[in-house]
């Protein structure tokens, strides 16, 4: 008798999709032809319950594209995106909430004091409020490491669907625990930290994308997903400060006036939403026919378990910068910003050595991918694209409470009454008539400040929309010579912006000439366009610069280093903030971008370069 040979279901890449039966023999194995093929995945069609695993796929195949994959890979996309810009908008949400918690504060001292932080006041208490984005944007960066394979692990549509469940954890958190204006920072932290999950769902996303549509359209596909999913960001920013700014009744510590502010929304705006999209990608999503297990239910106790490892490492990082935030290194700003990179190198190595405890036949399929880290071209696209995305998700995190940062606050001499007031001098006050303490050079809130909240947004909307134009240049230009393009651009805009806030940063009054104003919201906005810009461009590089069961795994580890940007890059600012030199942080970024242009150059656009037309 033959011997029988259990067989899965056949890995399946771009032009070579290939379905055989469960069981063969030696001498025995039948090719199901085209049409059959097609006739099979077409039980995947539709918007009606459609089957969620696939029989085959290979969007390559121009017949079996034409006649139902294109229709599939569509569905898949409009569900993913939903879903994506829920992450965006959950992970970047704490860089609005943190600036209303600051306006509260400012206004009465009493409201989100934050005494379990020892009460930080003035500077102190700003460069604190850095730490809730940052602290997202860490545990972010670190779940996209291990969601930089889940796809193959747990099937696409397991892996989004669940995804946008776990969102709606923190956002509850965030709603109850801002209600009270005593509530404790470390359990902001912990609502900030599981929000990461958000940040993570990019390198699924984007991964699982890639994988529904032929190489000719990969820039087109992955800048829709990726820009409209990225518009969350905005979301936040601009519908979120609306929000907080309605509500019942106004906040109230005894003996004091009351407070307008309602943070808590935030949290209530997001919610929803994500239970919304949780059911779309559910219903309406598919599996890759080599992705998963045999079952959904084994598939997604992959998925939580190593997605709760991906939230241990986080808390180990977040756990040894609180344990840590008294030691002698931080005296210095050099050795805070240290501080923070060696937070992000422990954090990233916990979750490698905790991907190597997963299921056994998890782990297994995270090995097969794990053949990228033999690739030279994956760590330069990694430092190609910690420029773009981690450039682009730094700002977003840190442009809102920037504005306030440096334009809403005066520099004065004057007198902290006992009541909490400051009177400056040119008030008429002198050491001799303050009843309370006399500052000098002491920062109190400008009456006159511009009303961040009506800009704010429109950095990461921009940033956003053009990530497609981004894609779909790269598809007719090529990646690499697109991307350098814009580094030009990003480089000066950059540079412009540091010379702008050094200037801005000396002045007792920085509204006291409007365009300087008008002209920090533009060059922010130039660095968002080109940063977004190039975020098409790279996916675009990367999808054909490796071979397709490659170039999922590139795309989300290389995300997943980049998205520590919203980590490193709002606590340098809060760092050079309180060192009262705020511009450092845009001169060693627009270095950096400088080395980023000849990187590129070098491998990709040179003559004689390694790797032309990507």
């Amino acid at each position: 008798m033959a011997d029988v040979e259990e067989h899965p279901t056949p890995i399946i890449g771009r032009g070579e999709s290939v379905i055989t039966k469960k069981t063969t023999t030696e001498d025995e194995e039948t090719a199901v032809d085209s049409d059959d093929e097609i006739a099979l995945i077409k039980e995947s069609q539709g918007w009606k319950f459609p089957k969620v695993k696939l029989h085959a796929w290979d969007p390559e195949d121009e017949k079996q594209w034409e006649a139902t994959g294109k229709f599939i890979a569509r569905r898949n996309l409009l569900a993913s995106i939903p879903n994506l810009t829920c992450g965006f908008g959950v992970w970047l949400v704490w860089s609005v909430i943190v600036t209303r918690i600051q306006k509260m504060h400012d206004q009465d001292v009493n409201v989100y004091p934050f005494q379990d932080w020892g009460s930080p006041q003035g500077k102190a208490y700003r460069s604190t409020l850095f730490l809730l984005p940052a602290v997202a944007g860490l545990s972010g960066g670190t779940l996209r490491i291990p969601n930089s394979f889940l796809t193959q692990v747990a099937g696409g549509r397991n892996v989004v669907f669940s995804t946008s469940i776990l969102l709606c954890i923190p956002m509850v958190m965030a709603g109850i625990a801002l209600s009270d204006p005593n509530c404790p920072f470390n359990l902001l932290i912990a609502a900030a930290l599981l929000s990461g999950v958000g940040g993570g769902a990019f390198a699924s996303s984007m991964s699982n994308i890639s994988f529904y549509y032929p190489k000719r359209l990969q820039g087109m596909a992955l800048g829709y997903n990726g820009g409209i999913g990225n518009l969350g960001v905005s979301i936040s920013q601009l519908l979120a400060p609306l929000l907080m700014s309605v509500g019942g009744t106004s906040i109230m510590i005894e003996g004091d006036s009351p407070v307008s502010g309602w943070p808590a929304n935030a949290g209530w705006l997001w919610f929803p939403l994500c239970a919304a999209s949780a059911i779309l990608a559910f219903f309406f999503m598919s599996n890759q026919p080599n992705h998963g297990e045999k079952t959904n239910l084994v598939s997604l106790i992959n998925f939580y378990w190593m997605e709760c490892f991906g939230f241990l490492a986080s808390f180990i990082g977040v756990i040894t910068l609180i344990q840590t935030r008294d030691s002698a290194m931080l005296n210095t700003p050099a050795g805070q910003v240290i501080h923070k990179f060696l937070l992000v190198l422990l954090a990233c190595a916990c979750e490698h050595v905790f991907m190597m405890l997963s299921p056994k036949k998890a782990r297994d399929r995270v090995k097969k991918q794990v053949v990228i880290f033999k690739r030279k071209h994956t760590y330069i696209m990694t430092w190609l694209y910690i420029m773009c995305f981690g450039s682009f998700i730094g700002y977003s995190g840190s442009f809102p409470k920037l504005i306030v940062d440096l334009f809403g606050y005066l520099t004065a001499d004057g007198c902290l009454q006992t009541a909490g007031d400051f009177v400056p001098a040119s008030n008429g006050m002198t050491s001799d008539t303050c009843d309370g303490e006399w500052k000098v050079g002491y920062d109190y809130p400008n009456p006159n400040a511009p009303n961040g909240s009506a800009v704010a947004w429109i950095g990461a909307a921009v940033g956003s929309l053009i990530r497609p134009v981004g894609g779909i240049m790269a598809d007719k230009y090529g990646g690499a010579k697109m991307t350098n393009l814009a580094i030009i651009w990003c480089t000066l805009a950059a540079f412009g912006q540091g010379a702008l806030v050094q200037t801005v940063s000396q002045m007792e009054d920085p509204t006291s000439n409007k365009a300087y104003y008008g002209l920090f919201i533009f060059l922010f906005i130039n660095l968002f366009a080109c940063c977004g810009f190039m975020n098409g461009t790279t996916f675009r590089t990367i999808g054909v610069l490796f071979p397709p069961e490659e170039a999922g795994p590139v795309l989300g580890w290389s995300s997943a280093i980049a998205s520590y940007g919203a980590f490193v890059i709002p606590v340098m600012f809060g760092i050079a903030l309180q060192a009262g030199n705020p511009q450092l942080t845009f001169y060693c970024l627009g270095g950096y971008y400088v080395t980023c242009f000849f990187v590129n150059f070098w491998y990709y656009i040179r003559p004689g370069c390694e790797k032309p037309g990507v």
